[in-house]
């Protein structure tokens, strides 16, 4: 039987800058390319694609990969604020009182309620995203 490489990620290093990732499935694309671009400044993606594998229990593995996380970055589209998962991830790292960025494509700031109160950026300025999420890795 011939082995096949994991899409599991690499392990993360202790004491890693983990950021999760929250999107809608239908994202996939743009929430990759965010999660290379939070690799190459420095921190380590927690994304359900790369986290997840066949057989894992969802909602367990999200739980561990928030409880894991320094703070989350939310994609918000048309498709990602009718989406029961996004909610989910938004309530779970907030009730940890963990930093969360709203992300926007296509959608005005206060389409979802839940984060109206939160400073968003649109995904065309996700480089400002970016330079400050190194400036958090420097002060930890």
């Amino acid at each position: 039987m011939a082995t096949t490489k994991s899409k599991k990620s690499t392990p993360r290093k202790r004491g890693a800058y983990v950021v999760f990732i929250s999107h809608s499935s239908v994202d996939l694309w743009i929430a990759t390319q965010m999660a290379k671009e939070i690799r190459m400044a420095g921190g380590s993606p927690w994304l359900d694609e790369l986290d997840l594998e066949g057989g894992d229990l969802i909602r367990e593995r999200i739980l561990r990969g928030i409880d894991s996380c320094r703070e989350a970055v939310v994609l918000i589209t048309p498709q990602s604020i009718k989406s029961d998962w996004v909610s989910f991830e938004i309530g779970a790292v907030s009730m940890q009182r963990k930093r969360v960025t709203p992300i926007l494509q296509y959608v005005p700031h206060d389409q979802l309620k839940i984060l109206a109160d939160t400073r968003s950026l649109d995904l065309n300025r996700f480089d400002q995203y970016l330079t400050q999420l190194k400036q958090r890795m420097r002060r930890r």
